[in-house]
């Protein structure tokens, strides 16, 4: 045997083993999980979106520290923003990949 192959055995058997083992998913089902994790109310990220704007609007622009700090509280929330609703689109049928 030689390294290459007996990295690649412990490797697949360290990630496989214990936790396939465990809870009887599949490498297959364990990504998908990943990929579209369960959310128990989706509700609460559309709900969140105008949250988000309204601090973006509201506040970011009257706190203190300076414009650097206002410009990376903002692209900070704009992101979310666009996690959201990514994610938002994947929960209602796209796969967002």
């Amino acid at each position: 045997m030689n390294s290459a192959s007996g990295a690649e055995g412990l490797e697949t058997e360290t990630f496989a083993g214990p936790s396939a083992g465990a809870s009887g998913k599949s490498l297959d089902e364990i990504l998908a999980e990943f990929v579209m994790p369960e959310i128990p109310e989706p509700a609460i990220l559309r709900r969140s979106v105008p949250i988000l704007h309204h601090f973006i609007t509201e506040v970011v622009p009257d706190l203190d520290g300076g414009e650097p700090l206002r410009a990376l509280a903002k692209s900070l929330m704009e992101d979310e923003i666009e996690r959201h609703r990514e994610l938002l689109g994947r929960l209602q049928g796209g796969t967002g990949i």
